[in-house]
């Protein structure tokens, strides 16, 4: 059984505001707690062979540690190096005074029937759902066993956690064969890796959350500034962000992401809550993929039309099923049709909300050709810039968006340029703090 206990600014001045800008950036690693289960006077599960629970998973928690060591985005501390006894409590109160950003605790499973095999992770907290469904996607389909799913239980290590807390239970250790592969070099180093990419996933966009400001350039880059972001900025190289609204559906999105998984590329995602509440399924894959989602209202009204009251209650029933789904809150908003008075802006500033628009539109939506969606880039695209399609609500099922899209990502990284998500070009938070 395995618990892992587990941030780019720039604008077009608004009228409505005006923009700081800070260039350097200063580092900070993504804290993580390796605990391997059990240990002293706590064997754990007795495997087929005879073998203790404890001292398999003290190796696979020795190599995730290395790996995530030698990676510059993460730190590590681990709850045990060694064969003794931590009560379950104190692994947790770790993660909670080193404000680390999750605690992966590592086991191996047993069941009386040793034909029973396969991969699960457990969770309990909303804020560790996310995390569990990434490390469970990539474990399992790692070491190519049964994939049993998430399951949420209240274990002592994951109520008492305050930051994202999972329990990796790799495989069976009662069959067998599976415990052969589990035990062997090659199936922990398989497990270990699998884990290591998982989390790279899974924080990739994200911004630590014991990160401390040190410096006012730093500070400078963690504020959300109370304008519309139309661009990045163009001084430090040539950055591009892709994103896409009015999403998710089952026809267009799943397109754009193997397109994106393909060209190993991360985008930012404005999802509406109608389509999020009908396709859960597809905002889970978003993220999973390492995609950043952002709001982009429940039902995409003019909100130049909507009362106060209404627009809150747009965003905010938005906030709370996207919550629900991915256990977190999105920094970032996207009005529908980018229409939003000054009025509003201030008001959705008050809701710690960055107002997100774009510089290229490629008004794909209306059916624009795909070679005319290719040459409007080319003409409106500059260092910094942010590129607008959407994944549903366009003609054709949006052939033409995926056509260009094919074509548009080469083209440009040719051209010197990077992907990167929304967070990463205006330097900002991904999602709101508790």
């Amino acid at each position: 059984m395995i618990v892992l206990v587990i941030r780019s600014v720039g604008s077009f001045t608004d009228p409505l505001a005006s923009v700081s800008k800070s260039n350097s950036a200063v580092p900070v690693k993504f804290r993580i707690v390796i605990d391997a289960g059990h240990g002293g006077k706590d064997p754990g599960a007795t495997g087929a062979s005879g073998a203790n629970e404890k001292d398999s998973n003290l190796s696979l928690a020795h190599r995730v540690n290395e790996l995530l060591r030698q990676d510059s985005m993460f730190e590590t501390k681990m709850t045990r190096t060694d064969d003794q006894f931590i009560e379950l409590e104190e692994r947790a109160e770790l993660a909670n005074e080193w404000k680390a950003d999750a605690i992966i605790s590592l086991h191996g499973n047993t069941y009386e029937d040793q034909e029973v095999s396969g991969t699960e992770t457990i969770y309990f907290k909303k804020n560790s759902l996310a995390l569990a469904q990434t490390l469970q996607k990539g474990v399992s389909k790692a070491l190519d066993t049964r994939d049993r799913g998430v399951k949420q239980d209240q274990y002592i290590i994951l109520s008492t956690a305050q930051v994202p807390a999972v329990i990796v239970e790799s495989g069976y250790i009662t069959n067998p064969k599976e415990e052969e592969m589990l035990l062997s070099d090659k199936g922990q180093e398989t497990a270990a890796n699998a884990i290591h990419e998982a989390l790279k996933k899974y924080f990739n966009g994200k911004q630590p959350s014991h990160q401390t400001v040190s410096s006012p350039d730093l500070q400078d880059q963690q504020k959300i500034e109370k304008t519309i972001y139309y661009n990045g900025s163009d001084k430090d190289e040539k950055q591009v962000a892709l994103t896409f609204d009015d999403g998710p559906d089952r026809i267009v999105t799943p397109k754009i992401l193997k397109i994106l998984k393909e060209h190993d590329v991360k985008a930012t995602f404005f999802l509406l809550g109608n389509k999020a509440e009908a396709n859960p399924d597809i905002v889970k894959l978003i993220a999973e993929d390492g995609h950043i989602i952002g709001n982009h209202s429940w039902s995409h009204p003019d909100f130049k039309n909507l009362s106060a009251v209404e627009m809150r209650q747009e965003i905010e029933d938005t906030q709370t099923l996207l919550e629900e789904i991915v256990g977190y809150r999105p920094t970032l908003f996207r009005p529908p049709y980018g229409s939003l008075g000054k009025e509003k802006l201030e008001q959705i500033h008050e809701m710690n909300l960055a107002v997100v628009n774009w510089s290229v539109d490629t008004t794909d939506w209306s059916g624009t050709p795909s070679e005319d969606i290719l040459e409007l880039v080319r003409q409106q695209l500059f260092p910094g810039g942010i590129i607008l399609q959407h994944t549903s609500n366009g003609k054709n099922q949006l052939a033409n968006t995926i056509e260009a899209l094919e074509k548009m990502i080469p083209e440009l990284k040719d051209k010197g340029y990077s992907y990167v998500t929304i967070p990463d070009l205006l330097q900002i938070p991904a999602f709101q703090s508790e």
